[in-house]
């Protein structure tokens, strides 16, 4: 009966025993759960410094167009052909309508012996006014000027026949043989175009420029341009235009850099590497890109205050290898900004800083 008291008192100890273990393991896991994140910070810094954006360019025409016939006409003549060079005012094609060379013929005809009617009566009544009246003057003359009007606006019409070049530049489509017949675009909008003309000693390089950079741009800023076609061929320029629009679709913006091609190395429609070279005008707030979140098209850092984790909306300026700069009104050169431990934490948060 002692044994059996004996072993049911061991039995109950045991017991105990085994639940105080249970519930300071609990604890320690508990406490373990609960435990404050340590992070590292660092304090902004005013630096001075400098930075490279590299973004690909589409290298375009300085000038293009296509030419249409403003009047209608076959092709008898073709005096310029793809690949061509040409000037301004040079003849390209010439078409013939026989339709308007037969007005042309009868309204210069008309003019000429209204002319002479009105030169005449109007030397008699420049002499002897008396001899007709100032209704019948003024009827010839104004008879002559409508002719006259008719027949200049005949021949304007016909040295529309003449396809002339608008600007200098290189053939780059001829859409006419000898013998087509060509009608007068400016009555239809399906007409294909005669030629096409591109101004290439000059090209325009085309940048869409991230939204996030647009503060960072400016006209007349450098920019070195290498063209893998051309064997890595390097052109030290400046950024010429900006457009100062953000495309709502692309989040972009376009950007234009002109590249003197008078040998026309550069043809429109290469490819180009942009190397922008980002100059800040004096110290400006920076920190280690370590402390940089990037999320789709925004950024933030996290910020601790009083222990306590906040996460800060800011926009980037410049930025290189090793810092970017900070624009915001939320941030000071004394504020502890997070660079190790960001994913260990969130907005809220409690945590330790390491010494």
């Amino acid at each position: 009966m002692k044994n059996k008291i004996l072993l049911i008192a061991l039995s109950v100890l045991i017991f105990s025993c085994n639940q105080e273990i249970k519930t300071e393991n609990n604890e320690t896991q508990e406490n373990i759960d609960v435990k404050t994140p340590i992070v590292k910070v660092v304090h902004p810094e005013m630096i001075n410094f400098t930075s490279n954006l590299k973004i690909i360019g589409s290298a375009m025409a300085n000038k293009e167009v296509d030419l249409f016939a403003m009047e209608a006409g076959v092709v008898v003549r073709i005096k310029k052909d793809i690949g061509d060079k040409v000037r301004k005012g040079d003849v390209l094609a010439v078409l013939k309508n026989p339709e308007l060379s037969r007005q042309l013929i009868i309204h210069k005809a008309e003019m000429e012996v209204n002319q002479s009617n009105y030169l005449r009566l109007k030397s008699v009544y420049d002499k002897t006014p008396e001899l007709t009246t100032i209704t019948d003057y003024e009827n010839v003359e104004a008879t002559y000027k409508i002719s006259k009007a008719k027949y200049e606006s005949t021949k304007n019409r016909d040295r529309l026949l003449t396809i002339k070049s608008p600007f200098s530049g290189v053939i780059t489509q001829r859409n006419i043989e000898i013998g087509t017949l060509v009608q007068n675009s400016l009555n239809s909008s399906t007409e294909t175009p005669l030629y096409q003309i591109m101004d290439i000693d000059i090209i325009r390089l085309f940048v869409d420029l991230p939204e996030t950079e647009v503060d960072n741009i400016s006209v007349g800023m450098n920019a070195k341009i290498i063209f893998s076609e051309l064997s890595g061929r390097e052109f030290d320029v400046k950024v010429s235009r900006m457009a100062n629009m953000v495309n709502n679709l692309s989040k972009t913006m376009e950007v234009q850099i002109d590249i003197p091609n008078r040998n026309n190395d550069i043809k429109a429609g290469m490819y180009a590497e942009v190397d922008l070279q980002l100059q800040s005008d004096g110290k400006k707030l920076s920190l280690p890109n370590e402390a940089l979140i990037a999320v789709k098209s925004e950024y933030f850092i996290y910020k601790v205050k009083d222990g306590v984790v906040h996460k800060i909306l800011i926009k980037k300026g410049l930025s290189n290898n090793q810092f970017f700069e900070i624009k915001s009104d939320q941030i000071t050169d004394s504020d502890n900004i997070i660079i190790e431990g960001k994913a260990l934490v969130k907005d809220g948060m409690k945590v330790n800083i390491s010494e």
